[in-house]
């Protein structure tokens, strides 16, 4: 194999870093960095033991200075060459004499690259090619940092050789500008030119480059401006006149305005919003946008009130050395309907601004806009056109060239203008929680205080709107003598919108307003209906629902409000609004809508909820459909037909709102519906989402003792029971299914009774009492032999198969495994064949046939998978790792059982825990690290006392007796 040398890299124009390759490797202590920082320097030369000792100390150094020297020359000659021995005195860090020489090829050191370029470029210029020489000064340039050279070594900032090589930057600036200059590319400098200038307010020749450069691109106010602010600076600081390259610039200057007259320069932009905060992400894109050029055009685009107008006025005025022709700001009141300006008015008042006389300007809207291009032509103006209504409304304003720069604010998306004059969009959202609850601490002041809470209290009342923020800063200031969080206290009572409608035109009520009548009477409607749902977000479907229409025209009024920033779209496809549009829609629901109508539409959102939440379920668990009607389930799929991806994606999009349309269902006088969406859900609740599960069933309950619906009940509570034994609370969960199992027998609903005798088999056997856990298993296969219940009958098999397994009767628990699996398969049931898989796994493995077990949980791993089945996930993975352990594969035994550990984790299941702890324990000790194992399984001892688990509280202490002490 060949040995590969790494190239070395030593950089030093700027920060001080050496690279291998690509890598960056560490230079060392601040001494011995500056040591290197001296051999770069003089790179190709020597350097005495004297220079680096005066470099390093001073005029005083240590006794030992010349050892600690040779101390720092090993190490560096390890970091520049660790192929060589460091007590190699050649190579790239040679002894010469008494000194030292650092051996680098100019590829190796970037400040000989700097300089070969620099030389080369004064032999291009001088051989009459300044197009060369001005790339290969620019090459050269391109090599620094913005920083001073060794700027990270603090104690070479007084070097001779650093000021040295700060003058050679210096010049090869100003030889580089000055080709730019008269090769006529002005503009690609004038940016870097400005930002000299500030940093060298002394300078006259960087000065006179920058009044040169302003001048060349038609900035002539700026290089005015320019001129006298260098003036007197030198006249303050050093009591001296301007030098001649300077009146030289200034000459110029005044010769060209003679001979073409002061153009007239609007000033027109209105004062910056006071306190502004944030937006330092937004502000980048309009930099961004500024810099780019083309094409010229930057829309800003939010919600009323979200600070539109603040941002765009806020950057303009931070930047208005870029447009030294002029700033001009027009409001074209769209987001008052019936008063937006016409493109024709629009365009009289832009020449107006432009210094067009009155008498000039054409009657006619397409003359009018040709000229507005004629005079923007060649002027590097900013336009900000205030609250554009639509992109019909300003495409007639746009200039023909990018000289000018058009911001654009509107609550309009502007889709015509990105899409058909490329503008860059910025779009506005509401404020991040710490910058809205910085702006309320600047705005409010010592008011403020101490009080975190209640500011960011305050903060989410507002909805993190900008101007709702502003509103509440201003009464929290009428209301002085109250603490803020007495303010917060009356906000949350009354309501922000009530509290800060103050009236005129920064009212809530009147901001929202204007984007609301801008609707057409369909969207407005159901603008007003999607604040009944109490969900976070309305899907298409959902709006379908409350609108009473089809999902293709409610998916198109939708995205009518999203336009016009009244709602939110999320990544997947779902629509909301803040807290205070909501609050506005469902005010505007009350005023205008029926009682009737609103009743309906709410009928329709919740048997839209029900009927999907069936269909999904029946999908994904086919097994179910049949079992759920012998349970006497009055349950109705809906006309929808979804793929089992679909309706996962449904199920899992929509879990955080079961429980609260199950709340509201109650509220709004439905609490059948609440019983029906919470029975349609458990078989998907129970796969890995009991936490979730707990307040739904709980909320549906008291809705069938509401209804006087004793099977209802019992079901409900059933299923309660399941999540509870899940999440490991043994107690509680017996409890819940023997009060279900006696609901059942006083109704006579055998199905019933059999799913909580089975699911108390399932506890028993958790606790050690397997006699009686398998008469209850058995009792439950026989009730649903006798209902003709396939799906609970191979349910219940599997039950009394993992029994059989815990007490050694393998024969028997792998016929019982193989016959409910076989079940599952004709029903396809995909959750039950993988539970019986995952058994028959288990047991193969008890059985000493690991590769029939592993090809067993592979296979159930893929099932649970494929259904999104978390905690049977976890099981496989458990089981498999397990599997793989005692195969001698312990590091992927190890990696199996972590990942199931962090499911069983996440989802609250505290037997899987304990029991992953376990096997966790039981393969790190096969690894010999016992300490770790003895920790893990404490961790599973601790678990199983908790929920009285026996199996795992007796393996974990076995092995940890086993173990010993320590």
């Amino acid at each position: 194999m060949l040995n590969t040398v790494a190239v070395l890299v030593v950089q030093v124009l700027g920060r001080l870093r050496v690279w291998h390759d690509d890598r960056e490797v560490d230079a060392g202590p601040p001494a011995r960095r500056l040591m290197l920082g001296v051999l770069a320097l003089n790179a190709g030369r020597l350097t005495t033991r004297r220079e680096l000792i005066e470099s390093l100390w001073g005029d005083r150094p240590p006794s030992s200075a010349v050892n600690v020297l040779h101390t720092h020359t090993r190490h560096l000659r390890r970091l520049l060459d660790p192929a060589h021995s460091p007590r190699d005195q050649g190579g790239v860090l040679a002894t010469v004499g008494d000194g030292y020489l650092l051996r680098l090829p100019d590829s190796a050191l970037d400040l000989l690259r700097f300089r070969r370029s620099v030389a080369a470029a004064r032999q291009a210029e001088s051989h009459g090619d300044p197009a060369r020489a001005a790339a290969l000064f620019r090459e050269a340039l391109r090599l620094w940092e913005d920083d001073d050279p060794l700027c990270d070594v603090p104690a070479l900032d007084g070097h001779p050789k650093v000021w040295g090589l700060k003058v050679e930057r210096s010049r090869a600036r100003l030889s580089y500008w000055d080709l730019m200059l008269r090769a006529g590319n002005a503009a690609e400098i004038v940016a870097t030119l400005a930002v000299q200038g500030a940093a060298n307010p002394l300078d006259e020749a960087v000065q006179a480059t920058l009044i040169r450069a302003y001048q060349a691109t038609g900035q002539r106010t700026l290089a005015f401006e320019r001129y006298e602010a260098t003036r007197l600076v030198l006249a303050d600081e050093l009591g001296v006149e301007p030098g001649g390259e300077l009146e030289r610039a200034y000459r110029q200057l005044l010769q060209e305005q003679e001979s073409r007259g002061t153009p007239r320069v609007p000033q027109q932009l209105p004062a910056p919003v006071p306190d502004f905060t944030g937006r330092a992400g937004e502000l980048a894109l309009l930099d961004s946008a500024a810099a780019r050029r083309a094409p010229g055009i930057v829309a800003i685009c939010g919600t009323a009130g979200v600070g539109k107008t603040a941002l765009a006025v806020h950057w303009a005025h931070r930047n208005r050395a870029l447009f030294p022709d002029g700033r001009v700001h027009l409001d074209l009141r769209g987001d008052d309907a019936g008063h937006a300006l016409s493109p024709h008015e629009a365009l009289g008042r832009l020449l107006t601004a432009a210094g067009v006389p009155d008498q000039d300007i054409p009657a006619e809207a397409q003359a009018r806009a040709a000229l507005w291009r004629t005079e923007t032509d060649g002027r590097r103006l900013l336009v900000l056109l205030d609250n554009a209504a639509s992109a019909e409304q300003v495409r007639p304003l746009l200039p023909g060239t990018h000289d000018t720069l058009m911001v654009i604010t509107s609550r309009d998306r502007l889709a015509a203008l990105v899409a058909l004059h490329g503008a860059h969009r910025v779009e506005l959202d509401l404020l991040p929680p710490a910058e809205a609850a910085h702006l309320l601490r600047r705005l409010l002041g010592e008011q403020a205080g101490d009080d975190p809470g209640s500011v960011d209290d305050l903060a989410a009342i507002c909805a993190r709107l900008p101007l709702a923020l502003r509103l509440a800063a201003e009464y929290a200031g009428a209301q002085a003598h109250l603490p803020l969080a007495g303010v917060v206290t009356r906000l949350y009572r009354a309501g922000p919108l009530e509290l800060l409608d103050g009236g005129g035109g920064a009212a809530i009520r009147h901001v929202f307003g204007c984007s609301y009548r801008l609707l057409d009477p369909a969207a407005q409607h159901l603008f007003r209906l999607l604040s009944l749902n109490p969900a976070a977000h309305s899907t298409v479907a959902c709006a379908a629902a409350l609108s009473g229409l089809d999902e293709l025209g409610a998916a198109r009024l939708l995205h009518r409000l999203a336009s016009a920033h009244l709602l939110r779209c999320d990544a997947l496809g779902r629509y909301g609004f803040h807290d205070l549009l909501c609050a506005y829609a469902a005010e505007l629901s009350l005023a205008v809508d029926g009682e009737a109508d609103r009743q309906a539409a709410v009928d329709r959102l919740l048997e839209h909820y029900c009927t999907t939440a069936v269909s999904a379920s029946d999908t994904l668990y086919p097994g179910w459909s049949g079992s759920r009607r012998h349970a006497g389930l009055a349950l109705t799929p809906g006309d929808v037909t979804l793929s089992p991806e679909a309706a996962l994606a449904w199920l899992d999009g929509e879990l955080a709102a079961f429980g609260t349309i199950c709340q509201f269902a109650v509220r709004w006088g439905r609490p059948e519906r609440a019983v029906a969406l919470a029975a349609a859900l458990h078989r998907y609740l129970e796969a890995g989402h009991g936490t979730e599960a707990l307040p739904i069933y709980e909320c549906a309950v008291e809705a069938t003792r509401a209804l006087r619906d004793v099977r209802g009940e019992a079901h409900l509570r059933t299923n309660t029971g399941v999540v509870l034994r899940l999440l490991g609370r043994y107690g509680p969960a017996a409890e819940e299914l023997t009060e279900a199992l006696e609901l059942c027998r006083r109704v006579g609903n055998r199905h019933g009774q059999a799913r909580s005798l089975s699911n108390l088999g399932i506890i028993e056997e958790r606790l050690g009492e397997f006699a009686s856990s398998a008469a209850r298993h058995r009792a439950a296969v026989a009730l649903y032999r006798d209902i003709d219940d396939p799906f609970g009958q191979a349910a219940a098999l599997t039950n009394l198969g993992n029994l059989e397994e815990s007490i050694g009767e393998h024969a028997e628990a792998a016929r019982h495994l193989l016959a409910a699996h076989d079940v599952f398969a004709a029903l396809g049931e995909r959750s039950g064949q993988a539970i019986a898989l995952c058994n028959l796994g288990q047991i193969h493995s008890t059985l000493g046939e690991d590769t029939l077990a592993v090809a067993r949980l592979r296979a159930a791993l893929s099932l649970f998978r494929e259904i999104d089945h978390r905690d049977g996930e976890a099981t496989a993975l458990s089981n498999l790792g397990a599997a793989l352990g005692r195969q001698g594969e312990s590091e992927e035994s190890l990696r199996h059982l972590e990942q199931a550990l962090a499911i069983f984790r996440s989802t609250g299941h505290r037997y899987g825990e304990a029991s992953v702890l376990n096997g966790i324990g039981e393969t790190l000790r096969a690894m010999g690290r016992d300490g770790e194992a003895a920790r893990r399984h404490r961790l599973a001892l601790a678990i199983a006392a908790e929920t009285g688990d026996e199996d795992e509280r007796g393996r974990a202490a076995a092995a940890l007796e086993s173990l010993g002490p320590g």
